[in-house]
């Protein structure tokens, strides 16, 4: 986003700008689309989109920390609490496919508002769950919508903001995500310590009322892609398949989810198993590694912008490895060097992960960028629940209060995984 431009006073609109006359693409109807919206109102924009993705990041999240807790609780085991995972991620992959069939043919801010309700209901079900096999079918609800918010999110960004100014705007919207970890993840925490494990679930409902509001009133609608038509529900689909430039960045996604969430699942339950890492004291590695990728983030976002996002990838794509070859190695150290590890861990992945989803963001015309970035969204959480499934085989426990075992494991799958997504990166070229 442009800073050069002098303030202006933001009005939120009810309605996208009218067009004076037809234009003869969608790529042409987004340029217009972009030109009509000041500088201040893209950055409210960007503003209720953060705090969407924060409350849908912040109830994905929030629920590894409470690991321990909801372990104790329910009397389950590692491979249990891995299906909690893995379910939300599961059904969010099943309805992300299902959006990239549809999304193309309506408003993405209807789209996401309605999205956005479905979710809050399977969040608001998820706080009321008095068991665990409720709670498996509440998370199955709320990730089954909460998997469409960040396809269409993604959507918006690329129809509304340049190539020139959509690394700054996507750095932005994933310091929502680092929020979510700095502020949500420790509150939630406290929250379920002092008023129960449901607690973090109803504090994520109220929010997202107030962010559903505001949302209606700035989001201006986004259909100049209504312009471009299939001739059937699956064309859309066949299209991001068949091209190649579309799979590779397809591919590059599937990876970079896998290397990630083969080993984030189950970092809290070993760092208090293992390393003897203090449970009151977890809030501070997701207080710090949030923090300081809330500042990265955005300065990450600034250097796409300046430099491309694919020369910024090519330097980040693979500094993550080394934080999660210590993280997985830890035994019997001090609190710093913990959370000194957890940090950079948390750090390295997202600096990689921004100007990954510029490019890939950038990957696709705007006509079909609403079926491709839900079908990325499906993969994305598809593969999430695919990496926590392993992980949950991976890592094992003899008996609840025992150490894990196998946990140094994940950490070469995670390379491996890692490596890959590099090198489908590196071959993802920029069509808009």
């Amino acid at each position: 986003m442009s800073d050069d431009l002098p303030p202006q006073r933001f009005q939120p609109p009810f309605e996208s700008p009218s067009e004076s006359s037809p234009l003869s693409s969608a790529t042409r109807s987004s340029a217009s689309l972009r030109d009509s919206l000041t500088s201040s109102h893209k950055k409210w924009i960007i503003v209720v989109l953060a705090m969407i993705s924060f409350t849908h990041i912040m109830d994905f999240m929030v629920l590894m920390p409470l690991g321990p807790k909801l372990m104790s609780i329910f009397q389950i085991t590692p491979q249990q609490f891995s299906f909690l995972v893995s379910i939300y991620s599961f059904t969010a992959g099943i309805f992300g496919f299902l959006g990239s069939l549809v999304f193309d043919r309506l408003d993405r801010k209807h789209a996401l508002i309605g999205a956005y309700i479905g979710f809050l209901f399977g969040t608001l079900s998820c706080a009321l769950a008095p068991t665990y096999p409720v709670l498996l079918m509440a998370r199955a609800l709320s990730g089954a919508f909460g998997g469409l918010i960040s396809g269409i999110s993604f959507a918006i960004i690329g129809d509304i903001f340049s190539i020139h100014e959509r690394g700054a705007a996507t750095g932005k919207l994933m310091a929502s995500f680092s929020l979510a970890a700095t502020a949500g993840v420790p509150t939630g925490l406290l929250l379920s310590t002092k008023f129960g494990w449901h607690a973090p679930f109803t504090a994520i409902v109220s929010f997202g009322i107030v962010a559903i509001f505001i949302a209606h009133k700035v989001i201006p609608n986004v259909n100049t892609h209504l312009k471009s038509h299939y001739s059937s529900i699956f064309s859309g689909v066949i299209e991001n398949l068949s091209d190649g430039n579309s799979r590779m960045a397809l591919f590059t996604t599937f990876m970079m989810t896998l290397s990630q969430f083969v080993v984030i699942p189950f970092i809290s339950p070993y760092l208090v198993s293992n390393v003897g890492f203090p449970e009151s004291h977890l809030p501070l590695v997701y207080l710090l590694g949030g923090t300081i990728t809330i500042f990265s983030g955005p300065w990450v976002g600034k250097l796409c912008d300046r430099f491309t996002a694919q020369r910024v990838f090519i330097k980040t794509g693979l500094l993550f490895i080394l934080p999660v070859f210590i993280i997985t190695h830890l035994h019997n150290t001090s609190l710093a060097i913990t959370l000194f590890v957890s940090t950079m861990f948390f750090m390295l992945s997202n600096s990689r992960m921004i100007p990954a989803m510029t490019i890939i963001s950038s990957s696709i015309p705007p006509s079909r960028r609403g079926s491709f970035m839900s079908l990325n969204s499906c993969l994305q959480q598809l593969g999430a629940a695919f990496a926590s499934f392993i992980g949950g085989i991976v890592v094992t426990q003899a008996m609840p209060g025992a150490e894990f075992q196998g946990f140094s494991h994940t950490a070469y799958i995670a390379a491996t995984f890692g490596v890959l997504a590099y090198i489908f990166g590196q071959r993802i070229k920029t069509v808009s």
